[in-house]
């Protein structure tokens, strides 16, 4: 069986899975806001690309975007279900996946992860490198480890934090998680392990992400339960590092 049996190694392999699956699946586009018009229309950057688009929706200048492309029958590019991407995950400090695997195997990862981001700020050699370092000791400090990580070449940011499950036998763990990626977009999920039984509940954005996600459940071996879900309501990152600063710390 894949999947080990606590909640963070069950998440581990969950991501392993649909990080190394998701490189085929080109659901939604990235775009980047670069300035903004009269009337919602906007100068858009995709990949290499710039064009002027119309958004059903406020954009800010500056942000990048999940979202979804159409064309009116006036040759209009116009742009649909924009999702901003969290900033995390357009900062340049990134970890190797194995960090996740690493942490997995700690009894304790979050103290693990937090001496590990010390050192590395002692060592830091740029203003963006150390405030990128702060951002993640800020997210711990609210109980939330959040993971930037490269797998296989391509950016992805992961969170995690304990879920409290009351009323249930003390055997029983779960752990919240939120992830970003490239071609599916945001999603969310909780793992429970209770009694060596693990399920899985994810909740996507993007319906196109949950109808393709379904199709390759095969390969989400291990659970006695998984299910997937579109999400009626924006899935947010559990913490963002827009607006946040080491003073923010208490205690």
């Amino acid at each position: 069986m894949i999947y080990a049996l606590t909640p963070m190694e069950a998440v581990r392999a969950i991501m392993a899975n649909i990080g190394r699956i998701e490189v085929n699946a080109l659901l939604q586009v990235g775009i980047k806001v670069l300035e903004e018009g009269p009337k919602r229309h906007y100068l858009i950057q995709m990949g290499s690309q710039t064009f002027q688009s119309k958004s059903d929706q406020p954009l800010k200048p500056g942000v990048e975007y999940w979202g979804e492309i159409t064309h009116t029958k006036e040759g209009i590019i116009h742009l649909k279900n924009l999702h901003p991407k969290p900033s995390l995950l357009r900062q340049e400090t990134f970890f190797d996946f194995e960090m996740v695997e690493d942490l997995a195997k700690k009894s304790h990862p979050v103290r693990h992860f937090k001496e590990h981001i010390l050192h590395l700020m002692a060592q830091s050699q740029s203003k963006e490198h150390f405030q990128n370092l702060t951002s993640l000791l800020l997210s711990m400090h609210q109980q939330i480890l959040s993971l930037p990580l490269k797998y296989e070449g391509r950016s992805l940011l992961l969170q995690m934090k304990s879920r409290s499950e009351k009323g249930k036998e003390q055997r029983s763990k779960s752990v919240e998680f939120y992830a970003a990626l490239n071609n599916l977009g945001p999603l969310e999920g909780v793992v429970t392990v209770q009694n060596h039984l693990k399920e899985v509940v994810l909740r996507l954005f993007y319906k196109k992400s949950v109808q393709w996600l379904k199709g390759e459940l095969s390969r989400l071996k291990g659970f006695e339960r998984v299910e997937v879900l579109h999400s009626s309501h924006p899935v947010l990152p559990l913490w963002d590092a827009e607006g946040s600063a080491l003073l923010d710390i208490k205690g």
